[in-house]
């Protein structure tokens, strides 16, 4: 985990940018404890205090899975019976401040709470299919005694200790080996190629839901490796893992965000230049064309016998060329010693000559 400026402003706009349907905003923690309860709606008093919304990435505990179900006899929103997942989980710190339809990022996977035990400290959170595609929280049941990184929605405003986490994971990630160097701890981790454009050396990375700095990245086998501190290696689940396990790998949002801006620029770049070569072979062509007839236009023998006495450089601020010869700054530029051929910016075209 490290520590970075994040500006209230520019967390406000990606919130805005990266906000879900589905992810629930978690008021600022309240002093005492609530009595077990499930299936309250939200107060009024829960409603007005909706003003987290993303994650840091700095992980607030490890908590423990205490069941992983699948069910037939889900109610839907119609009224209908359908199939579906829940996770219960068990956390001391995250459910401080907790409400019905809050967001809790669980390895960095960003879920809404849907019932609450105050008494047991644990929440219920149902995990969609597309979750269950994305991420390892499939795989995170009580008979392997693995815990998972827990995280509340951070204040919009507040300080940001890692960066911008939106808890929506690209994919997973696989663990190809692992060392240590003196107090430190080192993975590198095998990653999608289609998400390897989004890592950079020294770059953003979420790893389980936690803050990391990317070390190295390698594109033409697509890992990238990374580094633990001893401090954050006591308070996550990475150092638990093994080679041969896998990871919730969250790029960096603002990398998505400048690829799909440049992406929508360079078209437009491409145009402009094939313009650009299209015009200059056009020129090429007059020029030649002229050349071949025997006949040279005024415009090319003065601009040719300008350039023998001055560099042709147009001082927009003078309104003149390099040379100092200025015969109007307001309407006209002579061109050359000798040339009779005057430039007039209003016609912008020389007012001996016809082309």
């Amino acid at each position: 985990m490290k520590g970075v400026a994040g500006g209230g402003a520019m967390l406000a706009l990606v919130a805005a940018l990266g906000a879900r349907s589905g992810c629930g905003f978690a008021p600022p923690p309240r002093t005492g404890r609530f009595h077990s309860f499930a299936g309250r709606h939200p107060s009024d008093d829960d409603a007005r205090q909706t003003k987290r919304g993303m994650f840091t990435g700095i992980v607030e505990e490890m908590g423990e899975v205490v069941s992983l179900e699948t069910r037939n006899d889900m109610t839907l929103w119609d009224g209908s019976k359908g199939k579906g997942t829940e996770m219960v989980i068990k956390g001391d710190v995250v459910m401080d401040g907790a409400y019905l339809g809050c967001s809790i990022s669980v390895n960095g996977v960003c879920l809404t709470a849907t019932e609450l035990d105050f008494e047991k400290n644990e929440f219920k959170v149902g995990l969609a299919p597309e979750t269950l595609r994305r991420t390892n929280l499939g795989s995170y049941t009580p008979s392997t005694e693995q815990r998972v990184n827990l995280e509340r929605a951070s204040e919009i405003g507040g300080r940001n200790s890692g960066h911008f986490v939106q808890g929506h994971v690209d994919n997973v990630g696989t663990i190809i080996d692992r060392w240590t160097d003196d107090n430190s701890l080192f993975f590198k981790i095998s990653f999608p190629e289609e998400y390897m454009r989004y890592i950079v050396p020294k770059g953003f990375i979420a790893i389980d839901g936690t803050s990391l700095t990317v070390c190295d990245v390698n594109l033409e086998e697509n890992w990238f490796t990374l580094m633990l501190v001893e401090y954050t290696q006591k308070k996550i689940i990475l150092p638990s893992k093994s080679v041969g396990g896998t990871v919730n790998v969250e790029v960096d949002v603002l990398s998505k965000y400048s690829k799909q801006a440049w992406d929508m620029f360079m078209p437009k770049m491409e145009a402009l230049e094939q313009k650009v070569r299209e015009l200059e072979q056009k020129v090429e062509e007059l020029e030649s064309s002229n050349t071949k007839g025997g006949e040279s236009s005024v415009v090319s023998t003065n601009i040719e016998n300008g350039l023998k006495s001055s560099p042709e450089t147009w001082d927009r601020s003078k309104q003149a060329f390099s040379n100092g010869d200025v015969t109007n700054p307001d309407c006209s530029q002579s061109r050359g010693n000798g040339g009779t051929t005057a430039w007039v910016r209003s016609k912008q075209t020389f007012y001996d000559t016809n082309y």
